[in-house]
């Protein structure tokens, strides 16, 4: 089945953070948790992840203050233009603002210590509950890591000139070592999710629960679209030959909605597609090298003819599944597939510059994308509860730091350099 939904991954932690540290030494110890020692390189990396969320918050406000800003003035003709717009400054500095009533220093502070103090608390967890990971577990760890260590990264080469993301991490302050650490401890922490919300967990999510979830959040279906263009594409100026892109999405529509393979549907729309991205070719051919006895009408519908594309295996390879606010459709047609019922009828979008067939099924209905995306879908469900969790359990930890290396040295102030690539 096809993912309509862009993945998320964990590879790069607060990418746009790459301030040099060279000389931070990833094994030094730069507090104690609970006992556990923490190596700088931990710290260092969850004080990325802080500093990315305190960026993101700040510029979501600032955002915000100029939506605001703009709506007072569209509503206001007579406002003076020469009001305050000092936040629309393309450089944002961080560290001059305040997040929750703090200051973006000590906020920054407060949530890297919160992170730390949450991975101890996930390993004092998973110690009392039996819960460690097999050495098949371990060996992919370990493999991954050298991967991201040895293996060339484009992204990495384009816009941080590293040749390897492990380059990269360690630039910033985190090794190997604690990238594995850090690593290890995400591995366990999923299965002491799954030991307490899964099916026999200690406080296990109803069925129904992640159903209606699943049901709210994620859509499946076909989303054909048909452009007000010719097959030059250009744009199609006429009432009639846009009443005729509206007809054809019509038809489609029908077909699909009288509940006729969705294969058979598939196969004529990407062949559609395919001949009208060569029909201008075959033209241009013609033009050229006119053959002897066929007009250009007659031996372009023959090499038309000749195409062919290849036809899906079944439905579960042409349905698509979305994720609402994460998935790549264009925002009105998102919205449209959310609203849209989900009982596999067709239905039609009319927007500026195309039509769109539109049809979404029942999600939960799908079972074997059900069963494959669970852990997935409970986990979105039950994040507030797991953090809140291990929040709790981690707040009273006792902590034991090197104040010099966390006020100091590595002060969340010497980030305040990268602000401006964000």
């Amino acid at each position: 089945m096809k993912l309509g939904f862009k993945k998320i991954t964990a590879a790069i932690v607060a990418a746009a953070a790459a301030v040099s540290m060279s000389g931070c030494m990833d094994n030094g110890k730069i507090m104690t948790v609970d006992g556990m020692e923490i190596n700088n390189g931990i710290y260092l990396y969850y004080q990325q992840t802080a500093y990315s969320t305190a960026q993101t918050k700040i510029s979501e406000a600032q955002q915000e203050k100029l939506d605001k800003l703009a709506d007072e003035i569209i509503n206001d003709t007579s406002s003076d233009s020469s009001s305050d717009t000092s936040s629309s400054s393309s450089e944002i500095k961080y560290f001059e603002q305040t997040i929750d009533g703090k200051s973006t220093s000590q906020w920054v502070k407060d949530e890297t210590l919160r992170l730390v103090k949450q991975y101890v608390g996930v390993l004092r967890l998973c110690e009392q509950k039996g819960i460690s990971l097999e050495q098949s577990e371990i060996d992919e760890i370990a493999e991954q890591v050298k991967g991201v260590w040895e293996n060339s990264d484009y992204y990495m080469q384009y816009f941080f000139g590293f040749d390897t993301a492990g380059q990269y991490y360690e630039s910033n302050g985190v090794g190997r070592e604690s990238y594995t650490l850090i690593n290890n401890e995400k591995a366990l922490k999923d299965k002491l999710f799954v030991k307490l919300y899964d099916k026999d967990g200690e406080n296990p999510t109803p069925d129904e629960n992640i159903a209606a979830y699943a049901k709210e959040n994620y859509a499946c279906g076909v989303v054909l679209g048909f452009p007000y263009k010719d097959y030059k594409g250009n744009t199609l100026t006429s009432d009639s030959d846009k009443k005729a892109v509206d007809d054809l999405a019509e038809e489609y529509a029908k077909r699909i909605s009288s509940g006729e393979s969705l294969i058979d549907i598939q196969y004529d729309y990407d062949l559609k597609e395919e001949r009208d991205e060569a029909r201008e070719q075959i033209e241009d051919y013609y033009d050229k090298k006119p053959v002897e006895g066929k007009t250009k009408e007659e031996y372009v519908a023959e090499e038309l003819e000749k195409l062919t594309v290849d036809r899906e295996e079944s439905e579960d390879d042409i349905i698509e599944f979305f994720k609402k606010d994460n998935n790549t459709l264009v925002e009105e047609v998102s919205e449209f597939m959310f609203k849209a019922k989900d009982d596999g009828k067709a239905e039609l979008l009319k927007t500026e510059g195309s039509v769109f067939v539109i049809v979404r099924y029942d999600v939960t209905e799908k079972t074997e994308w059900m069963e494959d995306n669970r852990t997935t879908v409970l986990m979105e469900l039950k994040n507030d509860d797991f953090n809140k969790y291990l929040d709790d359990f981690s707040a009273n930890l006792s902590v034991n730091a090197n104040s010099y290396l966390v006020d100091t040295k590595y002060k969340p102030e010497r980030l305040e350099s990268t602000s401006a690539a964000n």
